[in-house]
């Protein structure tokens, strides 16, 4: 709520719009990986974050940490991810 002023309300309301999974990696959020501890230990954000644009502020899903990490390594640049995508469709190994 202080970061983002959004209420626990209007989070679950986003989750629901995302039928309970990470908008990226689409997994259930009870099957992400646990990434921090909140005031009620079921709940649903201590495994996802609340995505936001870096550059405006404006939230846009809920993501597990991984794919949340993922797209911040990548500085958020669609290009980059792009290219990322390319490189994984391309490469089978050595």
């Amino acid at each position: 709520m202080r970061k983002y002023g959004l209420s626990i309300e209007l989070l679950q309301e986003l989750l629901h719009q995302q039928a309970g999974r990470c908008a990226i990696g689409l997994k259930r959020w009870q099957d992400c990986t646990k990434a921090k501890r909140t005031h009620d230990d079921a709940i649903f954000l201590q495994y996802l974050y609340v995505d936001h644009a870096h550059q405006t502020g404006k939230v846009r899903g809920l993501l597990c940490n991984a794919c949340n990490m993922a797209i911040g390594l990548l500085e958020e640049d669609r290009d980059r991810l792009l290219s990322a995508l390319s490189y994984l469709d391309k490469r089978d190994g050595p």
